[in-house]
């Protein structure tokens, strides 16, 4: 991995980073600081090839420990970077307690430069991208520009729309025309960084890997945001309206595996599967009676979750 400012990582006792861990911060092209940790443990001629996990909106690396090592015992290599704006990168704006973001193409940008400058350069193919949630809009927009890029996606509740959507997407355009863009959103209750009991929680039905997230956060608060801004939201809209361009949707021939939750209450799940028919080399499993978080779900979930995905890497 090119030489580039050690970042901090966070352990638990009973929850460590998996062997091999490298952590950096990235300068992307405007000088902010991205942190990327990657896991090289194999080369061309004796691994799978490389995984890159792009995370959900208010996520951090530290969370995927689990993931990484079942990606590694698999024999890929593993690339996660924490989003500009929250986690362990630079922040766009000083009050660090707000997702603002003013437009998504800054993370399309962030996203080619680590692709060209980091991963192509240190690490082999074949290249599977994952996203989830924020994540799994993020790269499902930049395959109208990078699809050559990777030679798989898994996009995980990918966010491609809300519930009560009509009525949120007009008061969005109100507060954006009559706040200042750094506001919290109205009515989107941010949590003041006050923990969500995990009886109140809308992430995953597993107790136990939802109080570890709690833990690792303790650890350092400023990891997590309170909540969303006026100007995310808005940032939000904008690219909603990209991705459902239909003709744009039917042009991109990646192949596409969904993981979906459909009593998600993060986001539509009915969205979810609107896109996916309008996608042309995709597979869409449903998964029942769990949250959001299906790479952070009870076992049985997980399972299913696991059992699904190689199949679908088994060509790789």
């Amino acid at each position: 991995m090119q030489d580039h400012k050690k970042a901090p990582y966070l352990e638990l006792d009973n929850y460590k980073a998996p062997i091999g861990i490298n952590s950096n911060y990235i300068k992307m092209k405007d000088g902010k600081r991205i942190r990327l940790i990657s896991w090289k443990l194999f080369n061309d001629n004796e691994g799978s090839g490389t995984i890159l996990i792009q995370q959900g909106h208010n996520e951090f690396i530290e969370k995927y420990y689990e993931t990484i090592q079942e990606f590694i015992d698999r024999k890929y290599n593993v690339v996660a970077f924490d989003w500009r704006g929250q986690g362990m990168s630079e922040r766009m704006i000083d009050d660090n307690r707000k997702q603002y973001i003013e437009d998504f193409n800054i993370h399309i940008d962030d996203l080619e430069f680590i692709l060209d400058n980091v991963i192509f350069k240190n690490l082999n193919k074949p290249l599977i991208g994952i996203g989830h949630s924020m994540g799994g809009c993020i790269i499902l927009s930049a395959l109208k520009f990078h699809a050559d890029k990777f030679d798989k996606i898994i996009l995980s509740a990918p966010m491609l729309g809300f519930r009560s959507e009509k009525l949120l997407m007009i008061l969005i355009d109100i507060f954006y025309l009559f706040l200042p863009k750094s506001f919290f959103l109205p009515g989107s209750k941010p949590n003041m960084g006050k923990e969500t009991p995990f009886n109140e929680n809308d992430l995953t039905t597993d107790e136990k890997r939802y109080k570890r997230t709690q833990k690792l956060v303790r650890l350092k608060k400023d990891i997590r945001l309170w909540g969303i801004t006026v100007a995310w939201a808005k940032a939000v809209k904008n690219q909603f309206k990209i991705i459902r361009n239909e003709e744009w949707l039917k042009n991109i021939k990646s192949e596409i595996l969904i993981l979906n939750s459909i009593s998600d209450r993060v986001v539509s799940s009915k969205h979810i599967i609107e896109t996916a028919k309008k996608l042309r080399n995709k597979k869409i499993i449903n998964f029942k009676n769990c949250e959001h978080e299906i790479f952070m779900e009870r076992d049985i979930h997980r399972k299913k979750m696991w059992d699904e995905i190689d199949k679908f890497l088994k060509d790789y």
